[in-house]
């Protein structure tokens, strides 16, 4: 089944909003090239785009393309970081971490899937941390197995 905002009519409402008219028209770009199997990359989609689209849509657009590559750059460093904690077999988790989670969770204000903790940011900072490089760790060994 295919996704209607993938096709031309969930894609083309869209272009008559502003603040959506240049990810409707990257989107109906794309499905254009697919449709004709035309081959180009991204920055083609990109330029088709920005051309169908009225200077009151590409000021909108900005500061989606702003975020989009700031986004790019805070994953290619956070992959970055990931691999050398990685590499050097460290964890984000400090001593107290545990404790503080511990501690928040045996005071809970409330019962049930309700209640609430209070616990510091920066053990919960450190267990997000840990996940992420967990992950990371876990994606590294996947790729070493299925290279063998």
């Amino acid at each position: 089944m295919t996704n209607f905002w993938r096709t031309f009519d969930g894609i083309v409402p869209e272009i008559s909003d502003p603040r959506n008219a240049f990810p409707a028209a990257f989107n109906e770009v794309r499905a254009e090239s697919f449709r004709t199997k035309e081959s180009m990359d991204v920055c083609e989609f990109g330029r088709r785009a920005w051309q169908q689209i009225t200077p009151v849509q590409r000021a909108y657009a900005l500061d989606s393309l702003f975020h989009a590559y700031w986004r790019a750059i805070h994953d290619e460093e956070q992959h970055s970081r990931l691999n050398a904690k990685a590499a050097s077999g460290t964890s984000y988790l400090e001593v107290a971490d545990e404790e503080d989670l511990i501690q928040g969770l045996l005071h809970q204000d409330g019962t049930g899937e309700d209640a609430t903790v209070t616990v510091t940011a920066v053990s919960v900072a450190n267990v997000l941390n840990e996940l992420d490089l967990l992950r990371h760790r876990l994606a590294m060994a996947r790729a070493e197995a299925s290279d063998e």
